[in-house]
């Protein structure tokens, strides 16, 4: 689309996507502030006993905790949409594997033979601990596949707030991976390349069953995922899927796969920033939020990639903290409420919680993750020897990261 072109509405004024969206952008400040929103949401279930941060705000439509995992599923829509056109299937597969399986494996390791015998050993129950039916070993054999089968160990855990489980947060991972198949799978047919208008069709269809869903609550105010009742599904080695909260997943990851493919077509606008973020607050509060709010939080995250500010942009550029933050934050806050560091108030909480959690994520990032990710292009050919000329060195695609 030409400059010229551009012009007349102010509403479509401004460059699109593909040209606003450059090798520095805002998805790494994005994801990491998206997963230390879920942190301050759990501190109040987990820590204080009290509903998640920003349910009572929304009058029971959402919450702080709800929104970021909604924002992720955007941003991997666009990522993971853009990964699916340009690898074979099966390495886009591996390499979705080798982003995720890593780290979330060491989590579970610590969890099942550091985490727990520590836990056990403060509660005063190392005896029987080991041979429990639901002991760590079968932890580990119940959710090395993504699925959560077992959510506590040996019965720990049960004076906390929320009590039993150690790792409530990898639920969504599940639902990560049903749209890596759904991309991979629309890739491999060729949709994603030549019939963009049937993604359009399907997510256009899911969004109208959404708003046909939230029309039965006053006000459009549509509890959080707006549930129907809907019959769940018993996945291999993805564990159980709720319909419920799959389709408003599925509709943002949905979002940002259509940002992905109409890039060339939709505007990076201030003003329709500005109008996203006013429907998106609005929304939250008084009513609306799963049919207008999520969508217009869509777009807000997505020009907030294309315009953060040049010195942000290298925030996740090399050290990606998010993943990490993300599957460590709910053990670590288990485990302080355990220990009483609750009692000293949300905000002292808060902020043990947050110090504990990035120093986890550092961790598993250089311990983990970063090594780990070599292995990305294992098995490819690489040239004998460097081009020469202009069109030798291309840009390097954006970074690919699960939530």
């Amino acid at each position: 689309m030409s400059r010229t072109a551009r012009k007349g509405s102010v509403l479509t004024a401004g460059p699109p996507l593909s040209e606003a969206l450059g090798r520095k952008n805002g998805f790494g400040l994005l994801r990491l502030v998206l997963a230390l929103a879920v942190i301050f949401a759990h501190a109040m279930p987990l820590g204080m006993g009290k509903p998640d941060l920003g349910l009572l705000e929304s009058r029971g439509q959402t919450n702080v905790g709800a929104i970021a995992v909604s924002g992720f599923f955007v941003l991997s829509g666009l990522l993971i949409t853009r990964s699916g056109m340009r690898l074979s299937p099966a390495r886009f597969l591996w390499n979705r594997a080798i982003r995720i399986l890593p780290g979330l494996w060491a989590c579970l390791l610590l969890t099942a033979f550091v985490v727990a015998p520590v836990v056990a050993y403060h509660q005063g129950r190392l005896a029987g601990f080991w041979s429990h039916p639901e002991g760590p070993l079968a932890y580990l054999k119940a959710n090395w596949s993504i699925g959560v089968y077992q959510w506590g160990i040996s019965g720990l855990l049960d004076h906390v707030p929320h009590p039993t489980a150690f790792n409530g947060s990898v639920w969504s991972l599940a639902y990560e991976v049903l749209c890596y198949l759904m991309v991979v799978s629309l890739a491999a047919l060729g949709v994603l390349r030549r019939a963009r208008w049937a993604v359009t069709l399907m997510i256009l269809g899911l969004y109208g069953y959404v708003v046909y869903l939230a029309a039965d609550f006053h006000l459009l105010r549509a509890p959080e995922y707006a549930p129907a009742g809907l019959p769940g599904w018993q996945l291999p080695f993805l564990g159980g899927i709720s319909m419920d909260m799959l389709m408003p997943l599925v509709l943002m990851f949905g979002l940002g796969a259509l940002a992905e493919l109409y890039k060339d077509r939709l505007p990076i606008n201030a003003v329709l920033a500005v109008l996203a973020a006013a429907v998106f607050l609005g929304s939250a509060r008084y009513g609306g939020f799963t049919v207008l709010g999520l969508p217009a939080f869509a777009y807000l995250l997505i020009w907030l990639a294309c315009r953060m500010p040049g010195p942000l942009t290298k925030v996740g550029a090399k050290v990606d903290l998010s993943y990490g933050v993300y599957i460590y934050a709910f053990p670590i806050q288990q485990c302080l409420a355990l220990w009483g560091v609750n009692k000293h108030g949300y905000w002292a909480y808060t902020a043990a919680s947050l110090a504990l959690s990035v120093t986890a994520a550092f961790c598993s990032w250089h311990l983990v993750e970063k090594p780990a990710l070599k292995l990305k292009d294992l098995g490819l050919r690489k040239p004998s020897r460097p081009q020469e000329g202009p069109q030798a060195a291309p840009a390097r695609p954006l970074s690919e990261v699960a939530p």
